[in-house]
């Protein structure tokens, strides 16, 4: 993804004044109008799918995940929302 606050080179579909810009947030950057406030489109990312992995879940045995968070990847077990055990993944 280009550097935030940079022009992505479409104008925003929904207000047809703006131009989408790639923006810095919590969660990292996303593309959004700069016709905020008067506009608030978002482009929305596609979700992205969980990495299986071969560990299993030390509370329930279920197996494990690799998910990315707002600090990083990390493992979550797969048995969520009844089995909410995490474990950090090694640098």
């Amino acid at each position: 993804m280009p550097n935030p606050n940079s022009n992505a080179g479409k104008t925003c579909p929904e207000c047809h004044v703006g131009n989408l810009v790639v923006k810095s947030g919590k969660y990292g950057n996303f593309t959004a109008c700069s016709n905020y406030p008067n506009c608030k489109y978002i482009e929305k990312k596609t979700p992205q799918v969980a990495e299986k992995t071969d560990q299993l879940c030390d509370k329930c045995g279920k197996p494990l995940l690799k998910r990315n968070g707002q600090f990083g990847p990390f493992l979550a077990c797969s048995g969520f929302p009844q089995c909410k055990n995490t474990k950090k993944v090694a640098p």
